[in-house]
């Protein structure tokens, strides 16, 4: 009938009624709203530039890590590089896919000890870094967590910068010195605490405080 306007809620069924939200859920939705519009998309790697002593070529990491794990490349400027290499494309690609059990001690309190500083330290020689090694603590605390092991690609893969330059003669040996550290960690942690245990199984009960060897951190044998 002209002149009569209907409401629009009364298009629906009266057994449907808007949507309310409590106060709580209003905050809440709030709250996802806001962090999925203003929250930064975190960073990653995108581009990886190789180095072998003069020659150096920037790629995409996805073509880099479609080499690396295939052999094979579309892009023409890294296979004009890869040729250009003494080395054979496997003896290249081998350091950066093995993988490294990494012992406890290491990756206690993330990787922020003596230790691991002088690990990130062998990769740095190969993954160049900025002045911080922050950011391939990070990398490497990212590789660790999915089965406590890492390899040279899946560090570069987390490395949370833009770009990351990776010189090619030092990639091998960065590994093995990472591999020898991981493995003669446990072994020197083992041998000093028997020498510390067969050290206080010697002094008598009677001994004086003074003369029962230390600990590095100030405790005495019990």
């Amino acid at each position: 009938m002209e002149g009569i306007h209907q409401s629009p809620l009364a298009m629906f069924p009266a057994t449907v009624k808007p949507i309310q939200l409590s106060g709580l859920g209003t905050s809440l939705f709030l709250m996802i709203a806001a962090s999925l519009i203003f929250s930064p998309r975190a960073r990653a790697i995108e581009t990886v530039t190789l180095v072998f002593n003069e020659s150096r070529t920037s790629v995409p990491f996805s073509d880099f890590r479609r080499f690396v794990e295939t052999g094979e490349t579309q892009r023409s400027t890294l296979q004009n590089f890869i040729s250009r290499l003494p080395n054979t494309s496997q003896a290249i690609r081998t350091p950066f896919t093995r993988e490294i059990a990494i012992p406890r001690p290491l990756s206690d309190r993330g990787f922020n000890n003596t230790i691991a500083d002088f690990l990130l330290l062998q990769l740095s020689s190969a993954l160049t870094v900025p002045d911080s090694l922050q950011p391939l603590r990070s990398a490497l605390v990212a590789s660790y967590r999915n089965n406590q092991s890492i390899s040279m690609l899946e560090v570069i893969s987390n490395y949370p910068i833009d770009d990351l330059v990776v010189q090619l003669p030092r990639v091998e040996r960065a590994y093995n010195r990472v591999t020898a550290i991981a493995q003669r960690v446990p072994t020197a942690l083992e041998s000093n605490e028997f020498l510390f245990n067969l050290i206080c199984s010697c002094p008598t009960s009677t001994a004086p405080m003074s003369q029962l060897p230390h600990r590095e951190d100030g405790g005495a044998c019990p």
